[in-house]
């Protein structure tokens, strides 16, 4: 999927905003106005706290069964999704609408806020279908005409600590190309992120509990292993940065000098006892 920086289609500069992703049911004419019903109506209809009322009557009489889904990831090309997000930290998060009967499009419409309704985190980069939209002061993204592909995705960045979860609400909508409001499909669905507890003190995580476990605090990524195992580390953005080798033991590693300054992701492969190679993920800060 190509990338590019988030534009309002035609006749808007582009804008770098804080974006909350919530993303809810689709309304009524977001196909009719199939370059976004927030760029052609400048309505929010999402289904986050405070948005337009859905319009779910003008998009049920199709024959397409939209199974939506919204998955958020460390990096682009991971295939693990994450549940929680370390703030001040960037995400590649993907809206697929799944659908039967092969529609001839596809749309979307999203928000990302926190539980009071307030943006929540930044777009940062998203691909060549979709748009960023400012409604009544939220920041919204949708696609900016109907979609071959089903897949919406974009480089979100996290929110500074200290304001709770994240929800991202999506209406996601199957379209039969005739540029109407009838013979459609839509279905909303959501992810909630949660804030991640970084900086933890873990005293009893020198134990015995398990033979293989890693984890950060503050400066120091910190591993534990019975036996030798490796460690690749690499940037948010699916760059290696080093390889590191290591013998069975106990290991306090500084998180500086890694290359980059932001999220690294670290990945400890080992050998397990019936010989297979398993691996542990961990990220943590790199300055």
């Amino acid at each position: 999927m190509k990338f590019v920086p988030c534009t309002r289609q035609n006749r808007r500069a582009r804008w770098s905003v804080l974006l909350s992703l919530s993303i809810g049911t689709f309304a009524l004419t977001l196909m009719s106005h199939h370059n976004g019903v927030a760029e052609e109506q400048n309505k929010d209809r999402t289904g986050a706290p405070g948005s337009s009322q859905p319009c779910s009557a003008c998009h049920s009489s199709g024959s397409y069964t939209v199974t939506p889904s919204i998955t958020a990831y460390a990096f682009e090309g991971s295939e693990t999704p994450v549940t929680e997000f370390t703030p001040n930290t960037e995400y590649y998060i993907v809206f697929e609408v799944g659908s039967s009967n092969n529609p001839e499009g596809y749309g979307f419409q999203a928000t990302a806020v926190f539980g009071n309704g307030d943006n929540a985190g930044t777009f940062i980069a998203c691909s060549d279908n979709a748009q960023l939209e400012d409604v009544g002061g939220r920041h919204i993204v949708e696609q900016n005409d109907i979609s071959a592909s089903n897949t919406f995705s974009l480089y979100w960045g996290a929110p500074a600590g200290g304001e709770g979860d994240v929800t991202f609400y999506a209406s996601m909508l199957a379209a039969n190309g005739a540029y109407g409001n009838t013979g459609d499909s839509y279905a909303g669905t959501s992810l909630t992120l949660s804030e991640a507890v970084t900086g933890i003190n873990c005293p009893d995580c020198w134990g015995d509990r398990d033979p293989i476990r890693m984890w950060a605090t503050g400066d120091f990524l910190n591993i534990v292993c019975d036996s030798d195992a490796s460690l690749d580390a690499f940037a948010v953005d699916g760059r290696w940065l080093k390889t590191l080798q290591l013998s069975a033991g106990k290991h306090t590693l500084s998180t500086r000098n890694w290359g980059v300054r932001g999220l690294v992701i670290g990945q400890l492969s080992y050998r397990s006892q019936n010989d297979e190679t398993k691996f542990i993920t961990q990220r943590f800060w790199a300055d």
